[in-house]
């Protein structure tokens, strides 16, 4: 990635941000290239090596296509315990690419409406990952929203359309 000043980058679960400068920094003692990322609520300085390994572009229109279809999808549901799918889920929040943010929302939202059609079912979600589910599916909506260049509230609706089920 060329990580020019102005260029809009994703940094795993912390989102969409901006990078706001390049520049040589002292790190332990050794002068490196740095990036400084500024996001909402927080500024990132990281040595260019790991901006290299750990930010990427916004999604694309095929990226968001793969998104669109990972979120019509009710695949098989991870039976694993709940921790298990926990590690996973955020293991794909960390890694932060849209179709895995797409995985963790489609997969939730599957949970949901099972929990919704038989209360008490095993399907439900647990705290950790109905937190998990929340923040994936604010990260998926900043993203679509930027990348479709439309407000959050209307990235909100082109997420629910795509999960949406024929009664």
């Amino acid at each position: 990635m060329k990580l020019a000043v102005g260029d809009l980058v994703v940094y795993g679960n912390h989102g969409i941000g901006r990078v706001a400068a390049r520049r040589k920094q002292d790190v332990i003692g050794e002068m490196r290239d740095v990036v400084v990322l500024e996001f909402e609520e927080l500024t990132v300085t990281l040595p260019l090596a790991l901006a290299d390994s750990h930010l990427r572009p916004l999604a694309s229109k095929t990226d968001l296509h793969r998104v669109g279809v990972v979120l019509q999808d009710d695949g098989e549901l991870n039976s694993r315990n709940w921790l298990s799918r926990r590690r996973e889920a955020l293991a794909k929040l960390i890694g932060g690419t849209p179709v895995e943010l797409a995985e963790i929302v489609s997969e939730g939202a599957q949970r949901e409406r099972l929990r919704s059609a038989s209360p008490g079912s095993k399907a439900q979600l647990s705290l950790s990952e109905r937190q998990l589910y929340t923040r994936a599916r604010a990260l998926l909506c900043g993203e679509v929203a930027v990348a479709l260049d439309i407000q959050p509230t209307a990235a909100e609706s082109w997420i629910d359309r795509h999960l949406m089920r024929p009664s």
